[in-house]
C-alpha cells in the first residue's frame, strides 16, 4: 500500500510538471520570445551557460553567501531566542529590535546594506539574508522555550540534574521542533534574499547575473537563473527536513 501511494505521488508530480511545460509552451507561442521564451529555447540557453566558467562560479558564490547569512542567523538567533523565552526582561529588552527586523521592508534593508557595505564583495547580500532569516529563528526558539514542560524542569531541580543533562535531555528535545520550523521558513527565504540582494548590491552571483541578463534583454537567461534559484531553495528545504527527521530518529 505504501509503495502504491509513493508511486501515485510520483505519477501526480510528473503529470503536474508535464502540464506546467505545456502551459509554458502555449504561452511562448502566444507572446514574443523576448517576453516568454519557449521551454526548448530556455533549455538551449541553459546548456550554453553550462559551458561557461562564470556560470558555475556565480552559483558557488551565491550558495556561499546564502549559507553564510543563514548560518549567522542560526548561530546568533538560537541563543538569543532561548534567553528571550527563558527570561521576560531579556525578551522586553530585545523586543523593539525584533519588531524592527520583522516589520521593516526588505527594500529598506537592501538600501541600507548597499550604503553600509557597498558593492562588490557580497557583504551586503550576507547582511540582507541574515536580517531576513534571524527573526524567524528567534521567534520560533523563543516560543519553544516558553513551552518547556514545567514539571520536567521542577524534577530536574529536585534531583539536581547537571546543566549538561538538562540541556541535552530537557531543553533540546522540546525546543528542537520549533528551531527546525524556524530553519525551514528561513531556508525558503534565503535564496529569495540572495537574488534580491545580489541584484542591487553585488557584481557577482546569481542575482548580479540576472541583472546583466535583464539589461541585455536575455529573458531566457532570467528563466534559467530563476529555475536554478528554485532548485537551490527546494534542495535546501529538503536538506533541512532531512536533518530534522534524522536527528529526531537517532536522538529520541
Amino acid at each position: 500500500m505504501k509503495d502504491f501511494i509513493i508511486r501515485n505521488k510520483k505519477i501526480t508530480l510528473l503529470i503536474s510538471i508535464f502540464i506546467f511545460i505545456i502551459i509554458w509552451q502555449v504561452l511562448s507561442m502566444l507572446f514574443n520570445p523576448l517576453i516568454i521564451p519557449s521551454p526548448m529555447e530556455t533549455t538551449k540557453t541553459l546548456f550554453i551557460l553550462m559551458y561557461k566558467r562564470e556560470f558555475w562560479m556565480d552559483i558557488i558564490i551565491s550558495m556561499g553567501r546564502g549559507l553564510l547569512g543563514f548560518l549567522l542567523a542560526v548561530i546568533i538567533g538560537t541563543p538569543l531566542g532561548f534567553f528571550m523565552g527563558l527570561r521576560e526582561e531579556i525578551e522586553t529588552f530585545f523586543h523593539p529590535f525584533l519588531v524592527l527586523a520583522q516589520t521593516a521592508p526588505t527594500v529598506s534593508w537592501l538600501i541600507l546594506g548597499w550604503l553600509w557595505f557597498g558593492t562588490g564583495d557580497g557583504a551586503a547580500a550576507i547582511f540582507i539574508i541574515f536580517i531576513i532569516v534571524i527573526p524567524f529563528i528567534i521567534v520560533n526558539v523563543m516560543q519553544g522555550t516558553k513551552q518547556l514542560d514545567i514539571s520536567l524542569m521542577e524534577m530536574a531541580k529536585v534531583y539536581k540534574l547537571p546543566l549538561g543533562k538538562k540541556i541535552f535531555h530537557i531543553y533540546i528535545p522540546q525546543i528542537f521542533p520549533y528551531f527546525m520550523a524556524g530553519c525551514s521558513i528561513g531556508s525558503g527565504l534565503t535564496w529569495k534574499g540572495v537574488a534580491m540582494a545580489e541584484l542591487l548590491t553585488a557584481r557577482t552571483g546569481i542575482g548580479a547575473a540576472m541583472g546583466v541578463a535583464r539589461i541585455n534583454l536575455e529573458i531566457g537567461q532570467v528563466f534559467v537563473w530563476t529555475g536554478i534559484l528554485v532548485f537551490l531553495g527546494h534542495g535546501f528545504s529538503k536538506l533541512v527536513k532531512h536533518i530534522e527527521v534524522t536527528v529526531t530518529r537517532k536522538w529520541w
